[in-house]
């Protein structure tokens, strides 16, 4: 099994190209075919160390890694976190895996506007949000569901918009195939 997993992993390469200009190719030292039936599998073996610690859940799904810690008290919380985060960075630094820090964010679950002491990984700090996006979810501060319903609002009016021609009243499919198409295509939106 290992030299077949080695020659899957080995002697790849890559170009770039931008605008029509194709770059020369440069070789891939790191990470797996992107769209792999292998890939997931390979990232979760890989994974199997990441650190765990009390009062920290680790939730992961592909290469979406969520740290969460809970506390009645704002700063405790944001304590727990950081020294989590310390830990973590020296694992991502013990396997050379670099967080894209660009869609790193945190954001705290809070009723009062407590102060949120800034949070850092690998010496950069993670910026605060208003809101995240996470597994399809659109959490805010409150966690009041306001901003997921507003988006996926959104998200189903572009999708009837576009299929409009075919389930408008001008359209000349029958109401049941329309009922299909709703349920198919418009229903898994909001649900």
């Amino acid at each position: 099994m290992l030299p077949l997993l080695k020659s899957y992993l080995s002697d790849r390469q890559s170009r770039t190209r931008v605008k029509g200009e194709v770059s020369a190719l440069f070789p891939i030292k790191s990470g797996v075919p992107q769209g792999s039936v292998l890939g997931p599998l390979l990232y979760i073996l890989f994974t199997s160390d990441l650190p765990q610690a009390p009062n920290v859940t680790i939730g992961t799904f592909a290469d979406d890694t969520a740290t969460l810690t809970s506390h009645t008290n704002v700063l405790r919380a944001s304590t727990t976190l950081q020294e989590y985060l310390h830990i973590f960075n020296r694992w991502l630094q013990k396997w050379k895996i670099k967080v894209n820090g660009t869609k790193s964010s945190y954001l705290t679950f809070t009723l009062p506007n407590d102060p949120r002491p800034p949070i850092y990984l690998n010496e950069a700090e993670i910026p605060p949000a208003k809101t995240v996006k996470y597994l399809g979810l659109h959490l805010d501060t409150k966690l009041n569901w306001r901003e997921h319903i507003t988006k996926k609002r959104k998200q189903m009016d572009l999708r009837y918009k576009e299929l409009y021609w075919l389930l408008g009243r001008s359209s000349h499919l029958s109401i049941n195939n329309k009922l299909l198409l709703y349920k198919t295509i418009i229903t898994p939106i909001w649900t």
